[in-house]
């Protein structure tokens, strides 16, 4: 789709700074207006792009992943059916057009230009707004990783109580936390069981052995239904799984090694479920004691091992997902087998 006007939006908390391309104009002389980061500064912002001579519906719209931060505003250019698109903060961050001054004025500035200079490149994907179902799993699950990731932090504290007060105290917040994410995970359950599409995948994804709850709904959620990654590889690499590759020229040749910015729960829970079904599965066990070659006591070399058995997990997640098929179990010891069956 060709657009004609480009809208830059920097997000933040509590105000959106809003920038029009104009051509033959240096980037901090946009047209600018900052309005708040709510329903009331969503119409003002309409109304002042209309008074810049702009057609919202002719004009793509351009804002940062800032999280929760920008719910309510995708949900309005979604409702008023304004096309906009979301970009990494990267783009911003290292986009080199214009001034090196740095602040939300001029972040907002170089969006709208980015997106002129992208315009129906690969580079500019239009954002459609997942569902509500997926929205409402999305934002359970956010939830549940606070709570797992307070009680762990109660149980390491516990470790080193210095009075019997204190432990008491953390243990009656272990309990807390563990009584909120039960009840967290009853309503993503209702919520996976409430959707159709949701619920086909999860049955899929569960099939295969290892997979359990926790990371069927974490690969849903990360995924939105295996809509936002293309390949298991770029999944892997979201989840600092697979490496990436960072080189430049003839002299920076870094050694490829999984990104540091990661999921690093939905990491963790799929590192459960590999040691699980390593002891489950003949063949994943083979995988994982082949890539310990011979030295099985070092830990770098346990963690390669461990990620391969990981990013094959993964890829049997995208097959069965994307062929809507049932996992076909094999490879697994018959006592193991049964006992996979009965579990599910």
């Amino acid at each position: 789709m060709n657009f004609i006007r480009f809208i830059g939006i920097d997000v933040s908390k509590k105000t959106l700074d809003v920038s029009v391309f104009q051509s033959g104009e240096v980037i901090n002389k946009f047209p600018h207006i900052q309005v708040r980061n709510d329903k009331q500064g969503f119409k003002d912002l309409l109304r002042w792009t209309k008074e810049q001579g702009v057609k919202p519906k002719d004009a793509l719209f351009g804002l940062e992943f800032t999280g929760y931060y920008s719910d309510e505003l995708e949900q309005f250019l979604t409702k008023k059916q304004i096309c906009y698109t979301m970009l990494p903060t990267t783009v911003v961050k290292h986009y080199q057009r214009g001034t090196h001054d740095k602040n939300d004025k001029i972040d907002s500035a170089k969006i709208a230009d980015y997106l002129f200079r992208f315009n129906g490149t690969e580079c500019i994907k239009l954002r459609v707004l997942p569902s509500k179902a997926m929205q409402e799993l999305k934002s359970l699950k956010s939830e549940r990783k606070f709570l797992v990731q307070h009680r762990v932090a109660c149980e390491n504290r516990l470790q080193v109580a210095k009075s019997k007060s204190e432990e008491k105290h953390l243990q009656k917040l272990i309990d807390l936390c563990k009584e909120e994410v039960e009840q967290v995970e009853k309503q993503i359950a209702d919520v996976v069981t409430s959707d159709e599409e949701i619920y086909t995948t999860f049955r899929l994804l569960t099939s295969i052995p290892g997979i359990g709850f926790v990371n069927a709904v974490n690969t849903i959620a990360n995924t939105q239904n295996f809509t936002a990654f293309e390949t298991a590889r770029q999944y892997a690499k979201y989840l600092a799984v697979a490496p990436s590759e960072h080189s430049s020229g003839t002299s920076v040749h870094w050694r490829r090694r999984p990104s540091p910015h990661a999921d690093l729960q939905a990491k963790a829970d799929l590192s459960m479920a590999a040691l699980h079904v390593i002891e489950l599965s003949a063949e994943m066990r083979q995988l994982y004691e082949r890539k310990l070659g011979n030295r099985p006591k070092d830990k770098d070399v346990q963690k390669k091992a461990l990620n391969a058995v990981k990013f094959k997990l993964i890829r049997e997640m995208f097959a069965v997902a994307k062929q809507a098929r049932i996992f076909e179990l094999r490879g697994l010891d018959k006592a193991q087998t049964e006992t996979h069956n009965t579990e599910k």
